[in-house]
């Protein structure tokens, strides 16, 4: 059962890093472009505009 009231995006590691620039992505109306930092396997709201990410994977370790 899904919990969120906001839109949930699914992202994979590859789409890492995570960022967020507004609900519809337009540099005309959306928020300051975001760094957002997720964990592993878990979710991440947006501080500016409350989407919701969840990313399904594990995040390889850096060297």
């Amino acid at each position: 059962m899904d919990t969120h009231k906001n839109p949930v995006i699914n992202i994979t590691p590859h789409d890492l890093p995570l960022h967020c620039s507004g609900p519809e992505h337009e540099t005309w109306n959306g928020h300051p472009n975001v760094y957002l930092p997720i964990q592993s396997n878990s979710d991440y709201e947006c501080p500016y505009c409350s989407i919701v990410y969840h990313l399904e994977g594990e995040i390889k370790a850096h060297h």
